[in-house]
């Protein structure tokens, strides 16, 4: 007596991480029930070897054979190689076969319109069962399943198993059952079932958004024409052929209507299919599918389609499943996640996941925005990745890279932002530049204006060889400020007003020790008018030591160049300065200084 041998599912193909992460929920309760029907084979298989001797019907198979009728089975499956699954599973030589034969064991293989198959065998004596089944959309998958049922249907082992198979699975995953004990070792004579297959519980399933399932390029129960010619529906071919046709060719003049297309639809008007379409629409006015479409849409006006693997090119497109290829037009709407790219002025994505969006205005509602390259992008998912455009967006958790004019990120963590204006409401991980900066946090951020929340902020007091006084506020990020200060010139032939503007960025030596690289302009101001006497650009390099948790000191040298419009005005140095140029309209000296100063934390 035969053990039925079970071959291991090969690995699912190797594809992109993006790919990985969206593996359905429906993908995980079939490999479930691909898994216990694994265990009932195996228990049957303990179940022979330890019964009495009976009227083997296993054995049937082996002896005689089986012959195998394909009819109308889904575009991804290819009927030898399922028929060669089903030889491995039964231990038998399996023959592909136009129909039925009266007297011979016989499995029949047909399509369902929603993507399931149905299996039945007829057995010599007459006697026949029937289950039907979802699939994986992955073809080896998929024929290693149906050879597990097919296995199970010869030998009448899991009637029930097969029936339970062939339900939708539900939203919620139930509760893993405890795996069968796994059977003793079988016969030498038998094909060792890997230990594993019996014990491996079934997995979660995964919170993920379902892939675009590819489209059935046949359609059991309609009928397949090589040409059909409409004016209207129901003038023209489809007057004789009705509209459960699918369609090799196909022309409308003003609109037309079939089931399906599997090759190229023309129309003046509008094409409608109402289950599939393998291969290519062009029309003037609109292509509707209302189930899923693989290859190209194109036209002046709208295409939809149910899901898309392909292109949609025209005015307006809208796909309401999942999108793999792309969407090109003034208007594009995905409602499912899209797995290439929307081209147009304005790109809508709603689903899970979005790879890149180049428009004047792109929105995605996902949970993973990859690229938005427009004037406005707006991003409101869990993540974004990167953002280019004049204004941007990130309302989600975390975002990437955003570059444009205004860059806003509302999440958590932010990673770079390039801009004349960034807002981050939460922590910078990469930088900030740009002319204003504002952050909850952030290690750079480099800019005229910038606002930590949780940043530095020193008040400073220092003095200068010139006999300028300042006192200002030092604030910024951990390793980047901004110096503001006003103060007084008091030696010289007159009091001076002062202010104060820097940059600068601080290098941490030790906990009490730091040096701060600071760039800035001094103005001096006739205190009566306010009118500028002299200007001074100040590099310094100040060594700070912090002698008490809120109280620093600081120093180190300076290099000055000062600009007056008279000699006078511009010798700010006590002890000399070197001239470097001057007109009659301005004068400019340079000299080594010395900053000291206290800062306050």
């Amino acid at each position: 007596m035969n053990t039925p041998a079970l071959a291991p599912l090969p690995a699912p193909p190797r594809g992109s991480p993006r790919r990985d992460r969206k593996t359905s929920a429906r993908g995980a309760g079939l490999r479930a029930g691909v898994l216990l029907l694994h265990a009932l084979a195996a228990a049957g298989a303990l179940a022979a070897v330890t019964a009495p001797p009976a009227p083997a019907l296993a054995e049937e198979p082996s002896a005689a054979g089986v012959d195998l009728v394909v009819d109308g089975a889904p575009w991804t499956l290819d009927p030898d190689a399922v028929r060669a699954a089903i030889g491995r599973e039964l231990g038998a030589d399996v023959t592909l076969a136009r129909a039925a034969t009266a007297g011979r064991s016989t499995l029949v293989l047909r399509g369902e319109p929603d993507g399931r198959v149905t299996l039945s065998h007829s057995a010599a004596d007459g006697r026949r069962i029937e289950r039907t089944i979802d699939v994986p959309e992955d073809p080896d998958r998929a024929a290693e399943a149906i050879a597990l049922l097919a296995g199970n249907l010869v030998r009448d082992e899991a009637a029930e198993l097969a029936a339970a198979l062939g339900k939708r699975p539900p939203e919620a995953p139930p509760a893993a059952q405890p795996s069968p004990a796994a059977p003793p070792a079988p016969p030498a004579a038998s094909r060792p079932t890997p230990p594993s297959r019996a014990a491996r519980p079934a997995k979660a399933a995964r919170p993920a958004p379902a892939p675009p399932e590819p489209p059935r390029c046949t359609l059991p129960g309609a009928k397949t024409v090589l040409l059909g010619a409409d004016v209207f529906p129901y003038v023209g071919t489809s007057t004789l052929d009705g509209t459960n046709v699918v369609r090799r060719y196909s022309l409308n003049l003003i609109a037309g209507y079939t089931a399906g297309v599997a090759g190229l639809e023309l129309g003046a008007g509008v094409n409608i299919a109402s289950s599939f379409l393998c291969g290519a629409q062009l029309s003037s006015g609109a292509n509707l599918v209302l189930g899923p479409a693989r290859g190209a849409q194109i036209t002046m006006g709208l295409n939809v389609a149910g899901s898309l693997r392909g292109a949609q090119v025209g005015s307006f497109n809208v796909a309401v499943g999942p999108v793999t290829g792309a969407q090109g037009g003034v208007f594009n709407v995905a409602v499912g996640p899209v797995d290439g790219a929307q081209l147009g002025m304005a790109n809508v994505a709603a689903g899970a996941a979005i790879d890149l969006q180049i428009g004047v205005a792109n929105v995605a509602v996902s949970d993973a925005t990859d690229v938005q390259v427009g004037v406005a992008n707006v991003a409101a998912g869990a993540a974004t990745d990167v953002q280019i455009g004049v204004a941007n967006v990130a309302a989600g958790k975390s975002s990437g890279t955003q570059i444009s004019v205004t860059n806003v990120a509302a999440g958590e963590s932010t990673g770079t932002q390039i801009g004349l204006f960034n807002i981050a409401t939460g922590k910078v991980g990469g930088a900030q530049i740009g002319l204003v900066n504002y952050a909850g946090d952030s290690p750079f951020s480099l800019g005229l204006f910038n606002f930590i929340r949780n940043g530095r902020l020193h008040v400073d007091v220092w003095g200068l060889e010139s006999g300028i006084v300042v006192a200002g506020v030092k604030h910024g990020s951990d390793h980047f400020h901004n110096i503001y200060g006003i103060g007084l010139r008091t030696i010289g032939n007159r009091p001076l007003l002062v202010s104060a503007l820097g940059l600068g960025g601080r290098i941490s030596i030790h906990q009490r020790a730091y040096l701060d690289l600071d760039v800035l302009g001094y103005t001096l101001h006739e205190p009566s008018t306010l009118e500028s006497a002299a200007t001074i650009a100040q590099a310094r390099a100040l060594l700070g030591f912090r002698l008490f948790p809120a109280l620093a000191i600081f120093g180190g040298p300076s290099f000055n160049v000062s600009f007056s419009g008279t000699p006078k005005d511009a010798q700010l140095s006590p002890y000399g300065s070197a001239p470097l140029g001057s007109d009659a309209t301005s004068t400019e000296r340079a000299w080594p200084g010395l900053v000291l100063g206290v800062q306050a934390f």
